[in-house]
């Protein structure tokens, strides 16, 4: 099947899960400022009255079932990258108006030291239009997402920020498995959800898919798909 054929095939696919399922929508942030707070309150506060907030397992439900259960439509509040303000500015937000945030980290980026995070940014596409942090960090750091990972979702941006498909096996590994592993290690559990630098979708790439198996993700996000690749394991218990 050709590019044209694949892209022609799943926005037909998309237009059907348009039409016949309840719609859950998504909002995608990067580098949430203090400058950019007001704003960006404003726009949370309109979330809450008008959507109804999103976490794994509800994600789950829908996906497995096509039932929305909530009254109001679904929102995805995604935050890429990892970036500190996550923590100083948008969590007391996420608090106030009791909405569920979705973090979507980097980990090379946090486990970078604060002397070594803007040089890692700019090799890595990772945008810092502000510099708001006297000492040097502008990166989460892992007890800001233990706390964060209570109530909120944590998610794997895989470990650098790079496309996966340039890349040879051990890099991709390390992008997809590795991270995962990271994971583990600081949050005391693997996270469900995986979100590479411009896709790909689960199907697209053989290799990367295997990869995502090995991993354990249960989803997948993409430019225009979110799916659900496997149950969890504590919904199989339930």
């Amino acid at each position: 099947m050709s590019p044209a054929e694949r892209y022609q095939k799943r926005a037909a696919e998309i237009g059907e899960l348009l039409s016949t399922r309840p719609l859950v929508r998504a909002i995608n942030f990067h580098n949430t400022s203090r400058d950019s707070a007001e704003v960006i309150e404003k726009q949370l506060a309109l979330c809450s009255r008008h959507f109804s907030t999103v976490t794994e397992d509800d994600l789950d439900a829908y996906l497995s079932t096509g039932l929305w259960h909530k009254p109001k439509p679904g929102m995805i509040l995604a935050f890429y990258e990892g970036y500190r303000n996550g923590y100083d500015v948008i969590l007391p937000l996420l608090e106030k108006y009791r909405l569920t945030g979705w973090f979507f980290v980097i980990t090379g980026f946090i486990d970078a030291s604060p002397v070594e995070q803007l040089q890692y940014a700019d090799r890595h596409g990772i945008g810092m239009g502000s510099r708001e942090y006297d000492d040097g960090r502008y990166a989460l750091n892992w007890n800001e997402l233990k706390e964060l990972d209570r109530s909120h979702v944590v998610a794997s941006h895989a470990l650098s920020h790079e496309e996966l498909a340039p890349m040879d096996e051990a890099a991709q590994l390390a992008e997809v498995v590795g991270s995962q592993e990271t994971f583990v290690r600081n949050l005391g559990h693997p996270v469900r959800t995986f979100v590479s630098r411009g896709g790909p979708a689960y199907g697209d790439h053989q290799a990367t898919d295997r990869l995502i198996d090995a991993a354990g993700y249960q989803f997948v996000v993409s430019n225009f798909r979110i799916q659900r690749i496997r149950e969890w394991p504590s919904a199989a218990a339930s």
